[in-house]
């Protein structure tokens, strides 16, 4: 007598915020579906301002009396990066959207790639399908 064991869960290809992905299968909290069957759109929510760094005008204000050249930090510049990325998963009818907060430029570059990652396996899970049908209907000719 042998036992079954149970199938090995598929390992984690990628994960934005709630949402999880692996070979065949896409995972949100609103259900779990073919990842062949599924469309992912992403939309940058994002802005980047410059400022002025608060070291630089302390600096200003404390050394203005002995060097004029001191107003040269004033041309220190700060970017902030603020806001999310929107990540949407349409699936048929359902759809679900995780808004990922984005606080530097990595952030939000590796949330894209991570959407571009997704796509491309999106992408392969539809040419598997296409794939498996053609062999499915190349092994089982209709009878006429």
């Amino acid at each position: 007598m042998t036992t079954q064991l149970p199938p090995m869960p598929q390992p984690l290809l990628v994960q934005i915020g709630n949402i999880r992905v692996t070979e065949d299968v896409i995972m949100t909290p609103a259900g779990t579906w073919p990842l062949a069957d599924v469309n992912v759109t992403s939309s940058d929510q994002t802005s980047t301002t410059t400022h002025t760094p608060a070291w630089a005008i302390v600096l200003v204000i404390v050394l203005i009396w002995f060097f004029f050249l001191s107003l040269l930090f004033l041309f220190a510049k700060e970017r902030r990066v603020s806001g999310f990325v929107s990540v949407n998963v349409q699936a048929g009818p359902h759809t679900y959207t995780e808004q990922v907060p984005i606080s530097t430029d990595f952030a939000r570059h590796d949330t894209m790639n991570r959407v571009g990652y997704t796509q491309s396996l999106i992408g392969q899970a539809r040419h598997r399908a296409i794939a498996n049908r053609a062999a499915e209907s190349s092994r089982h000719p209709e009878v006429q």
